[in-house]
């Protein structure tokens, strides 16, 4: 019987996704090599009672790998092996969890690349706050714009604003946020962000 974290067995024919860091070392030392079998240090655990004790790889479709984009410079598809399973999460972000993942044709993540993975997703709003602040701390600042300039408005400029500073707030305290041009690239969101709200006070003001 699948946990409370668990919707159901997915299928595996479906093409997957995950992001690799190719320049960044992981903290644990772990390396992620091409077209071998990657076996996790802990394993799905179906009646988890907290995220933390779930276990296995995070990997997610094409509709909202978008979402994951600040956990590397290089995606990759994702091949479940033979006799593994893949599940999926309830959840509105596309988790899904394997064991054993077998990573394919990595394609290294530029602005270009960032910005065909936004036009294919279908995050949730307050997701393509947190991931348009992504690409600006990666330095797809063109993806970040596009984002900024399709989904913020007067009406939610407010929780936009929220996201992009608690964004801000995880990554940094993860050390993402641990350069000049990631720094730089914040204040000019930060800047675009800050336009929209004295537009929607100017507004205001002038209406009552």
């Amino acid at each position: 019987m699948l946990g409370k974290f668990f919707e159901c067995e997915a299928d595996k024919n479906v093409k997957y996704y995950r992001f690799i860091q190719t320049e960044r070392k992981y903290e644990d030392g772990r390396r992620f090599p091409i077209n071998e079998i990657v076996k996790c240090d802990k394993k799905i655990n179906l009646k988890a009672e907290d995220m933390e004790q779930m276990g296995g790889f995070f990997i997610s479709d094409k509709d909202f790998i978008f979402r994951w984009l600040i956990r590397g410079d290089t995606l990759c598809e994702v091949i479940i092996p033979e006799n593994e399973k893949i599940y999926k999460t309830p959840t509105k972000y596309g988790i899904y969890l394997a064991d054993s993942i077998i990573l394919t044709n990595p394609q290294k993540v530029d602005d270009e690349y960032a910005m065909k993975l936004y036009l294919q997703s279908k995050l949730l709003e307050k997701e393509y706050f947190k991931t348009m602040t992504a690409c600006a701390i990666c330095g797809y600042m063109k993806t970040a714009f596009r984002v900024c300039h399709d989904k913020v408005n007067i009406e939610n400029i407010e929780q936009a604003i929220e996201e992009f500073e608690g964004f801000c707030k995880r990554r940094n305290g993860e050390n993402f946020i641990d350069n000049k041009m990631a720094k730089e690239n914040i204040n000019k969101l930060y800047e675009k962000l800050k336009k929209v709200r004295n537009i929607k006070y100017n507004k205001e003001f002038h209406t009552t």
